[in-house]
């Protein structure tokens, strides 16, 4: 069909040969029909090859122009593997840029083997679950993925299940377990030091309130005139200001992109533990899990305190019979 296509214009050219378009009947009748049909189905038939030809080869070139631009545009993500194992390879080049406090804890601090990292031990799927060996894949909501430090797979109430909630209750379980580790520090510490009342110094921590509206009033650590407080309003004061400075360091001066409960740096990592993500993460885990045991502390601190009356440490005592 393609060739008898091409056949006709050609037979059109040649009766129209004159110049204006006029026929030109002695070169009709001086070749034989014969002889010019076959000339001009072999020229057709020629030309059509020649088209089909040049169209096939610009459609491969096309086509393989093609291709080389969708390989040019997907080739940059190929670099992103020497990248991404770079990222995985960082934290192993870690140790040997750490140095004091942090390169010990690295050395000696870890809870889990040398050859093992603490990222696949306490977060992902293989890490601990609140049921231990008998935990089952129904017991462990999808929402749980193991992301945060201190998942354990325990959501009975399915609060959780949301996002935003579960954005919302991390971030007061860990300001509640930093209260509640502070909080047991200062009701322990006192009586450690000295279990004696004095005037000014009271150890019991329920009790060691009420000495503001004393006459002697609270001497700090039980230190005469290093600190004494007889304004319940200035203490107030006081602690707002440092409180509020404090976080308002923390969320301030944070670097974009920085978790503002995690931001490190020279002011609130110091000693630079922050600076190899594997001991972060194994620190993040032990902050988490120590926090819920002093919120349980502090529990059990105000029920033993209402129900018995006296410090913790000497219902140990009685209890042990020293």
């Amino acid at each position: 069909m393609a060739a008898m296509a091409t056949m006709t214009p050609l037979i059109q050219t040649a009766i129209a040969g004159a110049p204006g378009g006029r026929p030109a009947p002695k070169q009709l009748l001086n070749s034989s029909p014969s002889t010019s049909s076959s000339r001009l189905i072999c020229r057709a038939m020629s030309s059509d090859e020649e088209m089909a030809n040049s169209t096939s080869n610009i459609g491969l070139s096309d086509v393989v122009t093609a291709i080389e631009q969708a390989t040019a545009k997907t080739e940059p993500a190929a670099p992103e593997e020497p990248v991404l194992a770079a990222a995985t390879t960082a934290p192993a080049a870690a140790p040997q840029q750490l140095t004091g406090t942090a390169e010990w804890y690295k050395l000696y601090g870890r809870s889990v083997a040398p050859t093992e990292d603490v990222r696949d031990v306490y977060y992902g799927p293989n890490r601990p679950l609140w049921k231990g060996p008998f935990t089952k894949p129904k017991d462990v909501p999808e929402h749980l993925k193991g992301e945060f430090p201190g998942d354990y797979g325990c959501d009975i109430f399915k609060l959780a299940r949301l996002p935003a909630n579960y954005a919302r209750l991390r971030t007061q379980e860990l300001m509640n377990a930093r209260w509640a580790m502070l909080g047991i520090t200062g009701c322990l510490g006192p009586e450690l030091i000295n279990p004696n009342s004095v005037s000014g110094y009271e150890p019991v921590w329920f009790k060691t309130g009420s000495q503001i509206f004393s006459e002697a009033g609270i001497d700090y650590l039980g230190v005469p005139g290093f600190v004494n407080a007889h304004s319940l309003f200035a203490v107030v004061v006081v602690q707002a200001l440092l409180m509020g400075l404090s976080e308002y360091a923390r969320i301030r001066f944070v670097p974009e992109g920085v978790d503002p409960f995690y931001p490190g740096g020279k002011t609130f990592d110091p000693l630079g533990f922050g600076s190899d993500p594997e001991i972060l993460a194994e620190l993040k885990v032990k902050e988490i899990k120590n926090g819920r045991l002093a919120m349980m502390a502090m529990a059990g601190l105000f029920a033993q305190g209402a129900v018995t009356g006296v410090s913790p440490l000497q219902n140990l005592h009685d209890y042990l019979h020293f």
